[in-house]
């Protein structure tokens, strides 16, 4: 897979996650859950800006915002916390000849381990009662 290929797919990843929190967001009655679910989609937001940055200094387009799927609110955190453990190792096993997108892709696979920590505590603590 090429450079852009990789990061235009990173883009779209990171963009659903972002939507799969904001809406796990709006459905989990707790205030502190809330917040703790907004703070990882503002965290995938700025991870896939950090992205999109990239590709425009490869003079690469932008791939289209995908759709969230439609999912009760449990099976939409389990699949969160199933992507940010999976978004972590890629990240940090990905190699770029380019020191930084090397960086970048460093920096994301660590702050994803905060994504995962925060959707894992979300869910410990509601317990399936959504």
């Amino acid at each position: 897979m090429r450079v852009v290929e990789v990061l235009q797919k990173a883009y779209r990843d990171e963009l659903l996650d972002a939507l799969r929190a904001e809406r796990a967001a709006e459905r989990v009655p707790y205030p502190h859950l809330r917040a703790l679910l907004e703070e990882v989609a503002h965290r995938e937001r700025t991870h896939a800006e950090a992205i999109a940055e990239a590709l425009r200094r490869l003079g690469a387009s932008l791939p289209p915002t995908p759709k969230v799927e439609e999912e009760e609110s449990w099976e939409a955190l389990l699949r969160l916390l199933s992507e940010e453990s999976f978004d972590r190792a890629y990240y940090l096993e990905s190699t770029f000849p380019e020191p930084d997108l090397e960086a970048l892709f460093t920096r994301l696979g660590q702050e994803e381990r905060l994504n995962q920590e925060a959707v894992r505590k979300a869910v410990a603590l509601l317990g399936g009662g959504l």
